[in-house]
Parts: structure tokens; C-alpha cells; sequence
């Protein structure tokens, strides 16, 4: 169980009693290191769910996940949220303060470092905007970005803190074809140049082509001919 990611048997379903209503079932993967996995299917089938079951943003109810090491059936609270911290998420809604300016958003996602000043955290998040090529828009606020360089700037907060694994959930669904594949293919040439795996929701069929491997999931469950390994 070295994988960055592995489950095995993962059950999971919304309610209680007569109302209990099962979203995943019997649930087995593995994410290798630098892998990008993309998770398709119809609207309900389960994928979000896995996927904030993965990002530790839910507790498990039956089976086993590890990530990054940390088993998380039966894990505290405590445990979820210090794994948080080592996770990179990107959704389709980019979530930036738009009070904040682009490098300032990019530097919150460090403040829990507590070896960094504010100035070093600044200088990284100014260098990872540049690095998504946005080092001329450093003080402008959302407001004053596309869609597309919005997502950028999300891009950038996700990998700033040297993430063990990407989460994105629909990353290019709001945005138009030129700037989505643009968003996918620069997170997937950053990522893989630091060997970051990506687990990644999406009903977009115009990314399909930056994934090593497709999953596809229909009622909870991964359909035969989507591999685990």
C-alpha cells in the first residue's frame, strides 16, 4: 500500500434507516505517483463523493483509504484536517476572495505553514503565478481576470504549498474550450513535473486527453474495464 491513493472495499451511503440511500458500493483504486486518473460518469454517480472521501473532506463509513499514507477508516477529525493540508483542491467554482488580489489569494493557501514569513510567502505565491503565466497580473483582483485566468490563479494555490495530491472537481466546466484545456494541460505539466498525482471529476469530454487512465463510474460503482492498476 505504497500507492498515494488506495481503496479497497468502500462503502458509503447518505441518510439512516428507511431513508439510507447508498452512493458508493464495493469501491476498489489506486493512484500512482505523478498518475493522472480522471473519474467520468452520469450526474449521481458517486463521483464527488469519492472524491471528497479521498480529500478527507467526509468521514468513512466502510472500507479502507489510504492516502499519503494516513489510513482513513477510523480516522479523528484532527488526522482529516492535518491531511487537508497536504492535498491541492481545485473546483469548478475557483472560491478566490475577491477582496484579495491574485498573489494574495495564492499566499493564503500558506499561512499554516508557520516556518514562512509573509514576504516568503508572497514570493512563492508571486513565483507559482508566474509559473501558470500570470506573473504580470499579481495585484489584480478576480474581478479584473477571466474565467480562465481566475482558474489559473486556483491552479496556483492548489500547488503552491508542494501538495502530495491534486483533487479537482469539474475545473473546466465553466469555462469555454481554449481556456479549459489550457487550465488542464498547464495543471497537468506542473503536477507531473513534480510527480503530484491528480484525481479529476469531470463530464468534460474535451480533456480526456491529458488522463493515463479514464474511470468510469455509474451507480457507485467503477465499471469493468476501468483498471485499478
Amino acid at each position: 500500500m505504497t500507492s498515494p491513493v488506495w481503496i479497497r472495499g468502500l462503502n458509503y451511503a447518505y441518510g439512516e434507516g428507511e431513508l439510507r440511500r447508498p452512493v458508493l458500493r464495493d469501491v476498489a483504486l489506486e493512484i500512482h505517483a505523478g498518475e493522472i486518473v480522471l473519474l467520468t460518469g452520469p450526474s449521481g454517480s458517486g463521483k464527488t463523493t469519492l472524491l471528497t472521501l479521498v480529500g478527507a473532506l467526509r468521514a468513512m463509513q466502510e472500507g479502507e483509504c489510504q492516502v499519503l499514507g494516513q489510513q482513513l477508516a477510523g480516522a479523528t477529525e484532527d488526522q482529516r484536517v492535518l491531511l487537508r493540508r497536504r492535498i491541492g483542491f481545485i473546483f469548478q467554482q475557483h472560491n478566490l476572495l475577491g477582496f484579495l488580489t491574485a498573489q494574495q489569494n495564492v499566499a493564503m493557501s500558506l499561512e499554516l505553514d508557520p516556518a514562512t514569513t509573509e514576504r516568503e510567502r508572497l514570493e512563492r505565491a508571486g513565483a507559482m503565478l508566474a509559473a501558470v503565466g500570470l506573473g504580470d497580473r499579481l495585484d489584480a483582483t478576480p474581478a479584473r481576470l477571466s474565467g480562465g485566468q481566475r482558474q489559473r490563479v486556483a491552479v496556483a494555490r492548489a500547488l503552491a504549498g508542494n501538495p502530495g495530491l491534486i483533487l479537482a472537481d469539474e475545473p473546466t466546466a465553466a469555462l469555454d474550450r481554449v481556456s479549459g484545456q489550457e487550465v488542464v494541460h498547464l495543471l497537468r505539466d506542473l503536477a507531473r513535473s513534480r510527480g503530484v498525482p491528480i484525481l479529476l471529476v469531470t463530464h468534460d469530454p474535451r480533456i480526456l486527453d491529458i488522463a493515463d487512465r479514464i474511470i468510469e463510474m455509474e451507480d457507485g460503482r467503477i465499471l469493468p474495464g476501468s483498471p485499478l492498476d
